[in-house]
């Protein structure tokens, strides 16, 4: 199983437990709010409690489900009935969605009386959606799924409650700006309110980076190396310049370094299970070379900084010295920062880490969210395609393996951060949605992910685009479409 097929039995199961939940409890709804651990949080939309006594129920009732006869079936269903019908229960998110929707007949998923649209690939062999589990967490619930690492299992629960503190933190402040789902954005672009968003999501960000920033200046210069770690795509690297210009205005520089830079050469990167080369695996740093690099720059010696090209795919030492000053920071960035075989080699162990990912708080309706994972897959499309000389189809087949080295190297070690950075920005979604699409119509059809381009097509269509020219020079969403005010 891998995390497509993993993703399309996830779609089918929260269908299903939505089918449920208005069964037992008529005429209320289950949000389903954002991805978090193994699962999904759910809540009931008048965020009364859900216990775990309820959360059995719920369980038993789809797993019952799953073993009848009742088939999951694909429909289709023409557009303006399914609008009509929508409207007059005033699903007003779903009718945006349908709205947008820029086909003549909208795909359906149906169990019994039961049906949505279905804008992904959903498992239809109810055999294979029996293991799940429900579980009461914090105000709702989680539905949690088999891992892909575990062989299909569902592992021992591991919570993260910082982690969830910061979704939660997020989540709220986007309600407060009255922008919870893909109608609320797309009615913020057509009255020309969008620009205000996105000046409060970026003041957002400053105040956020600034506030890390005093945290550490009061740890130097007992900690005087910062690490920055996060999955692909997360704007570790912007995150960091905008840290460094926090920190001098505490009165401190920075001497900035890439793990990138100490990438093994391209032909000696590692394969994974497949016999792909895996871009993720811890070995694909030269950590010994690194360490030295860096305990001699504590111990006050210069080095010759490193510089890795991801046209050749090799490293190579530069001619550009760097030594540090008495109140410089060392600021080191990469998806392994948080892994202690490395944190533990830098410093005695001394080491801030700081946790950055794009955690999306934009639901697209109540039954369906919009995926963290996806939101980070566009960005890396729009890098690569730009920066890296990766095709769309190169950046999608390595997908996979991606989020399998997310999964062994750096979901495991967040909880050793020190600090959380949320880099999604609200109004990002409609301005990717410019850079991807004429992407997507680049890939040719006839290849194994024609269902995953279909469906990133489909999600893009619900969005009203933003022209690039709205994102200001400093912000992160810069890293991956262009024209960043920072040197890369």
């Amino acid at each position: 199983m891998n995390i497509f097929e993993l993703s399309s039995r996830q779609a089918a199961l929260t269908f299903l437990l939505s089918a449920a939940y208005r069964t037992i409890y008529q005429g209320k709804k289950l949000v389903v709010e954002h991805s978090f651990a193994d699962g999904y949080f759910c809540h009931r939309d008048n965020w009364e409690p859900i216990t775990q006594g309820e959360a059995d129920v719920l369980e038993q009732k789809v797993k019952s489900w799953l073993e009848n006869d009742t088939p999951l079936i694909e429909d289709e269903v023409d557009k303006p009935t399914l609008l009509n019908d929508y409207k007059k229960i005033g699903l007003r998110n779903k009718t945006e969605i349908i709205t947008q929707w820029d086909v003549e007949k909208i795909p359906v998923i149906r169990f019994g009386r039961f049906s949505d649209y279905r804008f992904e690939p959903m498992c239809l062999d109810k055999k294979k959606l029996i293991n799940f589990r429900l579980m009461s967490y914090d105000h709702g619930m989680l539905i949690r799924f088999p891992s892909v690492l575990n062989h299909g299992s569902i592992p021992d629960f591991h919570d993260h409650p910082h982690l969830f503190e910061i979704i939660d933190e997020y989540e709220k402040w986007g309600n407060v700006l009255n922008i919870e789902s893909i109608r609320d954005l797309n009615e913020a672009v057509r009255n020309n309110s969008i620009r205000e968003l996105m000046w409060v999501a970026e003041g957002l960000h400053e105040k956020k980076i600034g506030n890390i920033a005093d945290e550490l200046s009061n740890r130097f210069p007992t900690s005087r190396v910062i690490s920055i770690a996060g999955p692909s795509s997360s704007g570790k690297t912007s995150f960091a310049k905008r840290l460094s210009i926090q920190l001098r205005v505490n009165g401190f520089t920075t001497k900035q370094m890439s793990m990138d830079d100490y990438f093994c050469d391209r032909d000696d990167i590692p394969v994974d299970e497949n016999g792909e080369q895996d871009f993720e695996a811890f070995e694909i740093l030269n950590n010994e070379l690194l360490c030295d690099d860096l305990q001699r720059l504590l111990n006050g010696e210069a080095i010759n900084r490193r510089k890795y090209n991801f046209t050749t795919g090799r490293g190579s030492v530069t001619n550009d010295e760097i030594m540090l000053k008495e109140n410089d920071f060392i600021i080191l960035e990469g998806i392994h920062g948080l892994n202690p075989l490395l944190t533990n080699n830098i410093a005695d162990g001394n080491v801030s880490k700081i946790y950055v990912s794009a955690i999306t708080q934009l639901n697209i309706d109540a039954d369906h969210r919009f995926s963290t994972s996806d939101n980070r897959l566009l960005r890396r499309m729009v890098r690569d395609y730009k920066f890296r000389n990766y095709s769309p189809t190169e950046t999608i087949s390595r997908w996979h393996s991606v989020r399998l080295g997310e999964e062994r190297n750096i979901f495991p070690y967040q909880d050793n951060a020190d600090f959380f950075f949320n880099s999604a920005l609200i109004y990002e979604l409609p301005v990717l949605a410019g850079d991807v699409k004429p992407l997507l119509e680049l890939i040719e059809e006839g290849n194994r992910f024609d269902d995953q381009i279909h469906r990133l097509k489909t999600l893009l269509s619900f969005f009203i685009p933003l022209e690039e020219e709205i994102v200001p020079g400093i912000s992160i969403l810069r890293e991956f479409i262009g024209k960043s005010e920072f040197n890369y």
